[in-house]
C-alpha cells in the first residue's frame, strides 16, 4: 500500500502570493523516516511561503537539505514536536524559531552569515552554546531564554556588531564570563533575570549603549549589587523588575547576600561564614601535614585512589554531614 500524508496549510493573506503559511502534519509523532518515506521531503511539499510555521513535526535532526528546499522562505518558526538537534544554514533566512522542540544541541554550519536577523531558541533543553554560533555575524536578536544553560562566554558574541537585544533569562546560569576588551557596541536590552548569578564582572562595561537590564531573580552578593547600582545610575540604564521576599537583604531592588555562594555535591549551598572558614585553614595546612586532621573528630578528608593505586588524592573535605569538594 503506498505511503499517503496530508498536509494541512492555512494562508493567511493574499493566496495567490502565498505570504504566510501554517503547516501542521496530519498524524502525531511523525518520524523523520516516515516522512521520508511519504515524499514530503523530496517532493517539496513544504508550503513555500516568504513566512512559514510548522507545528509538531517529529524529527531526529533539522538539517542542512530541510533549510535548503525553503528557498522563498525568510522567516521561519518551528513549534513544540520534538527536534533534539538542528544543524543551521540558509542564505535566505532573517528570522529563525525554535520553541518547545526538545531542542539541546544547536549547530551553524561553517559559512559566514550575516543575513539572519533573529534568532530565538527558547523553552528547549540548550545546556551549551556551540562555538560555531559566531558565524552569525548579522544578528540583531538573539533569545536563548528558558532552557538549561549553567554557562556562558560573551565572546561567542564579539563579531555579532549588530546584536542590539539579548535574552538570557530563566537558564541556570551561575558564571557569565568575557575577556576584559569585550564591546558589544550596540546592545540596548540585556536580561539575565531568574538565573543563579552572584556577579557579573563585565556588566555594564561591556555594553556602553545599554539602555534596558533586568538583573531579579539571582543569587547577587550584596557588594556586586552596590557597585552596579552605582553604575547603572551614572549611565541612566532602566532597570526592570523588583525581587521580593528575600531571605537576606534587598539592595536597589534586587535580593543580595552578604556572603559568596559555594556549590557543594549534590547542588547544595554553602555560606560562607566560620564553617567554611575553617575547612579554608586546614587544607591550606595540607602541605604540612597532608593526610591530617588536626585532631578535629568532626573533619573528615576525602580522597580517592590515584592511577596506581600507590598513594591517596585530597578530592575535599567533610565537616558533620556537609561535604566540600576542590
Amino acid at each position: 500500500m503506498p505511503h499517503i500524508i496530508f498536509l494541512f496549510v492555512v494562508t493567511i493573506g493574499l493566496l495567490t502570493q502565498n505570504v504566510s503559511s501554517r503547516a501542521v502534519p496530519d498524524h502525531r509523532p511523525r518520524t523523520d523516516q516516515a516522512i521520508r518515506q511519504a515524499g514530503l521531503l523530496e517532493n517539496y511539499l513544504f508550503p513555500n511561503s516568504v513566512e512559514l510555521i510548522l507545528e509538531s513535526f517529529y524529527l531526529d535532526h533539522w538539517g542542512v537539505q530541510l533549510f535548503t528546499e525553503l528557498n522563498r522562505t525568510r522567516y521561519l518558526s518551528l513549534l513544540y514536536g520534538s527536534i533534539p538537534a538542528v544543524t543551521f544554514e540558509s542564505p535566505i533566512l532573517e528570522t529563525f524559531s525554535v520553541v518547545q522542540t526538545n531542542t539541546s544541541s544547536f549547530e551553524v554550519s561553517p559559512v559566514r552569515n550575516s543575513v539572519l536577523k533573529t534568532l530565538q531558541i527558547t523553552r528547549n533543553k540548550l545546556a551549551t552554546i556551540s562555538p560555531s554560533i559566531r558565524q552569525l555575524s548579522g544578528l540583531t536578536t538573539l533569545d536563548l531564554s528558558q532552557n538549561e544553560l549553567e554557562y556562558v562566554d560573551l565572546d561567542l558574541f564579539a563579531g555579532m556588531k549588530s546584536l542590539k537585544n539579548l535574552d538570557l533569562s530563566v537558564n541556570q546560569i551561575s558564571s557569565v564570563d568575557a575577556s576584559p576588551a569585550l564591546q558589544l557596541g550596540r546592545l540596548r536590552n540585556l536580561w539575565v533575570s531568574y538565573n543563579r548569578l552572584q556577579r557579573f564582572e563585565v556588566f555594564p562595561g561591556a555594553f556602553p549603549a545599554l539602555d534596558t537590564v533586568r538583573l531579579i531573580g539571582n543569587r547577587w552578593s550584596c557588594g556586586w549589587v552596590d557597585g552596579a547600582r552605582r553604575d547603572i545610575m551614572d549611565r541612566r540604564i532602566t532597570a526592570f523588575g523588583v525581587d521580593y521576599g528575600c531571605s537576606e537583604s534587598r539592595q536597589g531592588g534586587l535580593c543580595c547576600y552578604n556572603t559568596e555562594v559555594t556549590t557543594t555535591e549534590g547542588g547544595e549551598l554553602l555560606r560562607e561564614g566560620p564553617l567554611l572558614e575553617e575547612i579554608q585553614k586546614l587544607t591550606s595546612e595540607l602541605g604540612v601535614k597532608p593526610l591530617d586532621t588536626s585532631g578535629d573528630q568532626s573533619l573528615e578528608l576525602l580522597t580517592r585512589s590515584s592511577g596506581n593505586g600507590q598513594e591517596k588524592i585530597l578530592v575535599g573535605v567533610k565537616h558533620d554531614q556537609v561535604k566540600v569538594f576542590f
